[in-house]
């Protein structure tokens, strides 16, 4: 009998030799479920670890390389372990299995013995860590019992090295206990309340300040756009021009009239020295000669008004010029613009979700996406009342910035994003203005 104890004490010895030895935490799960069979004879060994929320899940398994969570046997030994009489047991305990299972109406796997023993890893720096779960046919005698405490804490010991603590857990009980409690609920309460000023961001677009808008100066097809996007132009610069085949029949046609009624003047003036008759109609052909006159300088007008040119010097900022050709156009309908590019501002797309307070003047940052370091300044010059879908289908209130002074212009078209400085409000309206949004809208308060 002494020989055997003292054969089981060597195996002990050489057992906490490994422990001791092992590199890494999964070489300590592998000897913790599979060499501790030179102590304790058994059939199967489960290891459980702690998670944050404090229920044990199975992390190693005896036999096994990788273990299945979804696997029966593993969910039924995890719902033994996390039983309210189980799992912070501090002493080594015997589990009937076919008792538990009866009394938590669970079915027991007919080939898993019926005797689960539960051996706590503890240690007095960490406390409670997990479990050893060993699955045997009979239940252990007292010298087992003896070894398995005196392991009990050598695992403990060993998973020091390798099982983090939860920070936040750490630090909650490191600063809210003690004479640290009131200090910390002090400091707090002075920063929750610390003013701050409310931002939000929204997409950002350089655009022209004061453009001048061409428009169709009549019912007309677009025959062709002279320029290109981007392009500098100069006043008097032809820009479009529309068709001109009617209006041009329509000329020579009143050209014609009026070179008709011409002659018939002349021949009646010529006539009413002898004729009184003919001397009746002079008034009469007198108002058609001026009548088709203004109806070819008409025509004449309309026909220059095909081709469209720049009133202003600037920049051309028009669309694809192939889908303009062949394009109809009503009087007044926008075709291109003419923007002087020194004279620029910035079109904010502030979406209703992330609309905030905005004061006169707000102050507005401009981070455009070709500089996203450095930044442009300027002030909000006006907002829309109302909000309008934005070029990208969201729901946004627009809003015009300026550029400050002494910054270098942008290129117009580019875009970035804009930083708006609203009113100042304390840090928690701050950091939980959204979340009490969502739950007054999802309890309805």
């Amino acid at each position: 009998m002494n020989e055997d104890k003292n054969i089981k004490i060597a195996r002990l010895i050489g057992l906490e030799k490994k422990v001791r030895e092992a590199l890494s935490k999964d070489e300590l799960n592998f000897i913790l479920v599979n060499e501790i069979r030179e102590i304790i004879d058994f059939t199967n060994a489960f290891l459980l670890k702690q998670t944050p929320i404090g229920t044990f899940n199975v992390e190693a398994i005896s036999d096994l390389a990788i273990v299945d969570r979804t696997a029966p046997l593993v969910t039924f030994i995890e719902k033994i372990v996390n039983h309210k009489d189980h799992n912070q047991p501090k002493d080594i305990i015997n589990i009937d299995i076919q008792d538990f299972a009866k009394k938590n109406k669970l079915t027991k796997n007919k080939n898993l013995p019926n005797i689960l023993i539960l051996i706590p890893i503890h240690s007095p720096q960490k406390g409670h860590q997990g479990f050893v779960a060993i699955n045997k046919e009979s239940e252990i005698n007292d010298s087992e019992v003896e070894l398995l405490k005196h392991l009990s804490g050598t695992f403990g010991h060993a998973f020091n090295s390798f099982i983090s603590t939860f920070p936040i857990k750490e630090s909650i009980k490191k600063y809210f206990s003690g004479k640290n409690k009131w200090k910390t609920i002090v400091i707090i309460l002075l920063i929750i309340f610390f003013p701050v000023s409310m931002t939000t961001t929204a997409p950002v677009e350089v655009v022209a300040k004061n453009p001048s808008l061409i428009t169709a100066p009549f019912n007309g097809v677009i025959k062709k756009i002279i320029v290109n996007n981007n392009d500098t132009v100069e006043s008097g610069d032809l820009l479009a021009v529309l068709e001109d085949n009617d209006l041009i029949n329509q000329y020579n046609l009143a050209k014609q009239t009026l070179q008709v009624a011409e002659k018939e003047l002349l021949r009646t003036r010529q006539s009413s020295f002898s004729d009184n008759t003919e001397k009746s109609k002079l008034a009469e052909l007198q108002s058609q000669v001026l009548l088709k006159k203004a109806e070819m300088n008409y025509a004449n007008e309309k026909l220059e008004m095909t081709k469209i040119l720049s009133s202003i010097n600037g920049v051309a900022i028009v669309e694809n010029t192939l889908d303009w050709q062949g394009k109809p156009v009503n009087v007044g309908e926008k075709i291109m613009t003419i923007a002087d590019p020194n004279l620029v501002e910035f079109l904010i797309w502030l979406p209703v979700k992330d609309s905030i307070i905005i004061n006169n003047k707000a102050k507005v940052k401009i981070f455009l996406d070709i500089n996203p370091i450095n930044s442009l300044k300027g002030k909000v010059l006006r907002a829309s009342y109302k909000p309008y879908f934005s070029p990208s289908e969201v729901l946004s209130y627009k809003l015009v910035s300026s550029l400050n002074e002494n910054q270098e212009i942008p290129r117009l078209g580019l875009r970035g994003t804009a930083k708006i400085y609203g009113s100042r409000v304390t840090l928690f309206y701050y950091l939980f203005r959204k979340p009490i949004t969502y739950m007054r809208q999802f309890i309805g308060i």
